[in-house]
């Protein structure tokens, strides 16, 4: 089967931006900004831990999830098939958030983490209505989370305001091209992400 070049583009688009990702992308920024942390081993070794439970946790419950025939395909284009991997996802953040939150890591990282939990949840609730958009959510909470530690540290710039938000454009041509959501659901998945991420991570 050939492909055109669009249609393997918004493939592109879709994976390298995949909202399992960007979790841990989020707290490598935080622990690049926050004044407290200055030990590299430490900055591993919690990227390590939150890449742990936030994308391979998840993964691994998916893949278990279609090995046992709950649901047909990982890449959860039906509606009803997302509501057990996005409940086991949102279980491994909010395990991960509580063992951060033990460990003496800055609050901007546990709270980033619980707010990916509530994205997730709330994700789910919406889902016998409709199908909000992982990757929108998850670009627009990375966005809020940029936005909101430039208030506080000041660390930032309106040009990697702009690049991110070409970003979340890009990725919502993709969603589209792949017939993956309908633009309703690309609008409710940001405001849920955004939301979320920006009221939650707090200094």
């Amino acid at each position: 089967m050939s492909f055109s070049f669009k249609h393997i583009t918004a493939q592109i688009i879709s994976y390298l931006f995949h909202p399992g990702i960007l979790p841990t992308i989020g707290v490598v920024y935080i622990l690049f900004v926050v004044p407290q942390v200055i030990d590299i081993s430490f900055v591993f070794r919690i990227t390590g831990i939150v890449f742990l439970g936030t994308y391979v946790g998840p993964m691994f419950g998916t893949i278990l999830l279609r090995w046992t025939g709950i649901i047909s395909s990982i890449h959860l284009v039906k509606r009803e098939e997302r509501i057990y991997p996005y409940l086991t996802a949102a279980v491994s953040m909010l395990a991960t958030a509580n063992f951060l939150a033990r460990n003496e890591v800055p609050m901007e990282v546990t709270f980033s983490i619980l707010a990916s939990a509530v994205v997730v949840f709330a994700s789910t609730i919406a889902l016998p209505f409709f199908k909000s958009s992982a990757h929108m959510a998850g670009i627009a909470g990375f966005i809020a989370l940029y936005l909101r530690l430039f208030e506080f540290y000041n660390q930032g710039s309106l040009l990697v305001v702009i690049l991110l938000s070409s970003i979340a454009g890009a990725i919502a041509w993709a969603r589209v091209y792949l017939k993956r959501h309908t633009l309703f659901e690309l609008f409710s998945g940001s405001i849920i992400g955004f939301s979320a991420l920006y009221l939650l991570v707090s200094k």
